[in-house]
């Protein structure tokens, strides 16, 4: 029948027909290019003509190769197709001739053969597997090629024909890229155009003969894995064969021996010796019996080995060839389901070491009996002469030589055990990573290719039929049976786990009363204490066992029985009684008055919408999780499976509706930190992204993100419950400590005689919990979250080395010769994704950390903690940075020229703000200012209440806080009151009246020195004359003081005395004096004057007179004006 693939095959056919190019000539021979390629130095051109002259060359004699290869392999595959139909014949006919014969049996061939004979005839029939094994490699290929030709040959040719009318149009304008063509790039194009008209005439050839190549290599596959499987048959009769000549030899060495230790009579030597025999030769036949059992366990080994190795060849050209199509995916998923259970012996690395021990002991017994007659005579010196006989010696230098050949061969035994061991652990290890290979391989392809056709309308407009007739195949009567056999036929499995679900249930009112009595508790400190929380928890997960270990019991005795769907339908079980563990759990902990509300205060609105949000959301999850374990595990049903793609549908809508609501109305949402909200909405998507995948083919990418998304939702659940238990515990210590103090301040009032204080009990605070074990508990249990996290996605994480495939872009690497091409792939991408995460993750919790486990432990000042802290952020930052600019392709020989250029740049435009933050680094670690420290900087005066890297923050006397930048403190004068010292000089100056007592004047001042309890001892205050002043007599005080707030007031109470003193004494403090003339318009000059006091007192008036400077002037007449009187105040 002509089918689509002759069609396409006719197709490109015809295509290549009219491929042959109108423009090309005949390209050169492959000599002359060479002796062009030789002589190139003769035609001395500069350097960089001669590189690309010899390269244009080198690259003509590489088409010209290819071009004779091509015609070479055409050559060949003529005469194979020539052959073909006789060959194909011969090998049908040769099948059916292998079937038809009857197999002589091993034993009736070689039976009259020795060991040593029979095991070289093994050793060539080995040989020959191997020779078969490559041919049927070879017909595997052949037939898979042949099968996926036209796919790749549309490709090739495809491409071909691209390149060949560039080619054209290249040779038809006699230019590229704009030059124009030298005749050596003109043979250049030549020989391309001929070596891409010698290969499509190749890939014509085979699409011709495609159908012929085909059946010969179907016809040599069914006949080569038909005398491969006689040949593996003949291996182990042929082992076998050998296996039972040893043994016959090994029992009849042991029946030899027994019958001579039963002949040894009375002697006690004779029997001693006799039985050190027969336990050699004993050990000898466990030997034998242990080396057939591994050469069995190599021989099958070693098939299962060529069998893995022939599958990952085949598949190999199957992904490269079907990549992304749904045949691959079912061709996988058969592969899948065939590859084999690996039973592999553990013991053999304890058991080599044991076979070399006893090797040894087994030689140095062979030194020993080296000579029968030493070792006699050694053992006859031992016994009285009057035993030594003549036939005692005989026998004895038998049983001797009986000994030597034991020992001889029963090191050859050891060594061929040894032998034997090794290479099975070697045949192991490599079928280990073998299958681990596959199995990686076969993940990574079967999770990144669609499992079914896209949801279209014709899907919807057919799913009624579709699923009727999933329904109506569905094996129900005999599901029902297998179910109903699995779980009768092991009854002694039930009975324990059955008298416990009943013990559970027995106990389950007892259970609600202890629940109720620990509620009861909590709040009252002397009933209440950090366990309470664990063991009710531990009750809400006993009330919970009953139903979840009936599911479990059921579905692990299904599994045991595996008939059927037993298998499935027990991994369903299993799955369901885990989420039925949890989310019932959830539920009794979110009770009214339960765990939640009494134990972790959460608030009422809070559990109560929580709680009917589990609810609904475990019902989804059970649902989901049965159909997730049954489909995930046949993965060949699944492109049928219209329930189960209904069923998660509807499970992906139900829960985004769910995670949704309790991300937007939960009564706590506001409060939400923003990282419980970006957990929330990544969640929220995730339903959304499976529901896509689902839609679009990817099915079973989404059963298997599904699975580990369900692990997920629980560990975070028991997550947040252990946190929140946690808290509690920290709480209920710290309630006790404050309650303890409580007790303590009673106990001290009581002996100080006042008992009327009244011991309250603490309420239970938050706030009172140690900060740093709070940080701790929660980073180590973010740690343990992020474990176990890893251990569920740790199987899928091999599938994403599938991104390595999708190259984003390239960039070079290297220079010269060395220069290549680098791919970067989205795989690097998602990595770089992945580190700046990391980096922010720990450059913000990191230097925390490391300031309470280890900064906090150590003898250091806040600011060298805060610096220290501080650059591993900076550090942390600035290697992250690096790293993901090296992931993505920028490596550090080209980004240090971007770090030279931004740092001359931002070191001119910032260098203000680099100057700062050098300057605090300085500060932090030199300290000349530190916290608390008191300061004078310029005109600012206060005291340092925040020092960070770029400025530092001062508090000064008017309680106002100052922003001051860092370089201020180190290019800039500062004076810190408190940096070694507070004590500190206080200076006080005054001065008195010209004509003072200055022995008074000092005796007064010392007076009010030393009077004064600010004022300190040592160094005692002195009092200077300094100076003659316009109107005072210059005197100084100078006196120190312990602590900087005692300056002002010290100044206060002295300068209090000096006043008062001073006025007893009748000492005037000297103030500058002015005198003031007044010129009326007369031309009069008065002298302002103070007025004479009144008589009522001394007191001043506080008034002045004017009194005429010039008294010989004519007294003032009558009409002349007074002079004013004036008051000053």
């Amino acid at each position: 029948m002509f089918s689509l693939r002759s069609f396409c095959a006719a197709a490109l056919f015809a295509l290549c027909l009219s491929s042959f190019p109108a423009l090309a000539a005949d390209p050169p021979s492959s000599d002359a290019v060479q002796q062009s390629l030789d002589k190139i130095a003769d035609r001395k051109l500069p350097d960089a003509e001669q590189k690309a002259l010899q390269q244009v060359l080198e690259q003509t004699l590489a088409f010209l190769n290819s071009k004779q290869d091509s015609e070479q392999k055409l050559e060949a595959l003529k005469q194979q197709l020539a052959q073909a139909p006789k060959q194909t014949s011969e090998n049908q006919r040769e099948l059916a001739r292998l079937k038809e014969s009857k197999v002589v049996p091993v034993a009736q061939r070689y039976g009259g053969l020795d060991v040593p004979q029979l095991e070289q005839l093994l050793s060539q029939r080995s040989t020959q597997q191997s020779d078969l094994q490559s041919e049927l490699n070879d017909a595997n290929s052949l037939a898979i090629t042949a099968q996926t030709r036209p796919e790749r040959a549309q490709t090739e040719i495809s491409a071909n024909q691209t390149r060949i009318q560039q080619i054209n149009a290249i040779l038809k304008n006699g230019k590229d890229n704009g030059k124009t063509l030298s005749a050596d790039q003109r043979n250049l194009l030549n020989a391309e155009l001929a070596s891409i008209n010698a290969f499509n005439l190749l890939r014509r050839q085979e699409l011709a003969g495609n159908s012929q190549l085909q059946d010969l290599g179907n016809s040599q596959h069914d006949l080569l894995t038909e005398k491969v499987a006689r040949q593996e048959q003949e291996i182990q009769d042929l082992q076998t064969l050998i296996n039972d000549k040893r043994r016959a030899q090994s029992q009849k060495t042991v029946a030899d021996l027994s019958l001579e230790a039963q002949k040894s009579g009375g002697s006690s030597l004779l029997a001693t010796e006799s039985a050190a025999n027969l336990k050699l030769s004993d050990y000898l036949l466990r030997g034998t019996d242990r080396l057939n059992e591994l050469t069995q366990q190599n021989l099958k080994t070693k098939q299962q080995l060529d069998n893995l190795t022939q599958t990952d060849q085949a598949l190999s050209e199957q992904i490269n060839v079907l990549s992304g199509s749904l045949l691959l995916s079912k061709i996988l998923y058969k592969q899948k389901q065939a590859l084999p259970h690996l039973e592999l012996d553990k013991g053999l690395a304890d058991e080599i070491a044991n076979i070399r021990l006893y090797q040894f002991d087994i030689n140095q017994q062979r030194e020993q009996m080296s000579t029968p007659t030493a070792y006699v005579e050694k053992l006859l010196a031992t016994q009285p002469p009057e035993n030594v006989t003549p036939q005692l010696r005989r026998t004895l230098l038998d049983l001797a030589i009986t000994r030597s050949d034991l020992l001889e061969r029963l090191n050859r035994e050891l060594s061929a055990l040894l032998n034997e061991s090794i290479t099975l652990q070697l045949n192991q290890k490599q079928l280990t990573s073998t299958a681990q290979g596959l199995r990686a391989t076969l993940d990574e392809q079967m999770f990144w290719i669609p499992s079914n056709k896209p949801l279209d309308v014709e899907w919807f407009q057919n799913i009624w039929p579709r699923l009727q007739k999933q329904v109506a195949t569905l094996p129900w009567t005999s599901s029902l049976s297998e179910l109903s056999d699995g779980l009768t036929q092991r009854p002694l499995l039930f009975l324990p786990l059955l008298l416990l679900i009943g013990i559970l249930t027995w106990r389950r009112k007892a259970l609600y009363q202890k629940l109720n009595r620990l509620h009861a508790d909590i709040g009252h400190f002397k009933r209440d204490s950090q366990w309470k929380t664990p063991l009710a928890l531990l009750i809400n997960v006993l009330l919970a066992m009953p139903v979840a270990l009936g599911l479990a019991l059921c579905g692990y005795a299904l599994q045991i029985d595996a008939r059927g769907q037993n298998a499935n339908l027990g991994e369903a079980l299993l799955q369901i009684a885990l989420a039925w563990l949890v989310f019932y759990t959830a539920y009794r902990v979110l009770a009214p008055s339960g765990v939640a509300q009494l134990h972790f205060r959460w608030e009422t609105a809070q559990v109560e919408f929580l709680r009917g949000w589990v609810r609904r959301l475990g019902l989804v999850v059970l649902a989901l999780v049965a159909v997730v374990a049954v489909a995930e595990h046949q993965p060949a049903a699944l492109a049928d499976d219209v329930l189960g793609i209904g069923v998660v549908l509807t499970c992906y809508a139900l829960m985004t509706w769910l995670l949704g609501r309790l991300l937007i109305s939960s009564p706590t949402h506001h409060n939400a930190s923003l990282f419980r909200k970006t957990v929330g909405v990544v969640f929220t998507a995730l339903p959304v992204a499976l529901f896509l995948a689902v839609c679009f083919g990817y099915y079973y990418t989404a059963l298997k993100l599904s699975d580990r998304l369900i692990d997920t939702l629980y560990l975070m659940m028991i997550w947040l419950m252990v946190e929140a238990t946690f808290v509690r515990g920290l709480s209920v210590a710290a309630r006790r400590l404050a309650y303890q103090r409580a007790l303590a301040k009673r106990q001290a009032a009581r002996e100080n005689g006042d008992s009327d204080i009244p011991v309250e009990e603490p309420k239970l605070d938050i706030e009172q919990v140690n900060q740093q074990s709070l940080r701790l508990i929660r980073l180590a249990l973010l740690a343990g979250f992020v474990g176990a996290l890893y251990l569920v996605w740790a199987e899928l994480i091999t599938v994403f080395a599938y991104l390595d495939n999708i190259i984003l872009y390239e960039y070079t690497s290297g220079t010269g010769a060395n220069m290549s091409m680098v791919p970067i792939s989205l795989s690097d991408f998602l990595g770089a994704g992945v580190i700046i995460v990391i980096t922010f993750v720990l450059a913000g919790n990191l230097p925390g950390l490391l300031e309470v486990l280890v900064l906090s432990r150590m003898n250091l000042a806040q600011g060298s903690a805060y610096a220290t802290t501080t650059l591993l952020s900076y550090t942390i930052a600035g290697v992250g940075f690096v790293t993901t600019l090296s992931t993505l392709g920028v490596s550090w020989d080209k980004l240090q020229w971007l770090v030279a250029a931004l740092s001359v740049g931002l070191g001119f435009g910032m260098q203000e703000i680099f100057a700062n933050f050098i300057s605090g680094i300085m500060i932090l670690f030199e300290r000349p200012v530190r916290i608390g420290d008191t300061i004078t900087i310029g005109a600012l005066s206060g005291t340092v209440s925040k020092i960070r890297i770029r400025a530092t923050t001062i508090t000064d006397f008017d309680r106002k806080d100052i922003i001051v930048p860092n370089k201020t403190f180190i290019t800039g004068q500062l004076i810190n009151w408190s940096l070694t010292d507070t004590v500190t000089r206080v200076t006080l100056k005054l001065g008195v009246d010209y004509g003072s007592d200055l022995d008074l004047v000092r005796s007064l001042l010392l007076q009010a020195a030393r009077e004064n309890p600010r004022v300190l001892k040592e160094p005692e205050p002195i009092v200077y004359f300094l100076n003659f002043g316009e109107s005072t007599l210059d005197h100084e005080l100078r006196m120190h003081v312990r602590d900087l707030g005692d300056r002002n007031p010290v100044l206060d109470e002295i300068n209090r005395f000096i006043n008062r003193e001073f006025k007893k004494q009748h000492i005037n403090i000297s103030f500058r004096q002015m005198e003031i003339y007044l010129k009326n318009t007369q031309g009069l000059e008065y002298k302002l004057v103070p007025a004479e006091p009144s008589d009522k007192g001394n007191a001043p008036t506080g008034k002045t007179t004017l009194q005429p400077v010039n008294t010989t002037v004519t007294p003032a007449t009558k009409d002349a004006p007074e002079p004013p009187e004036l008051r000053l105040d």
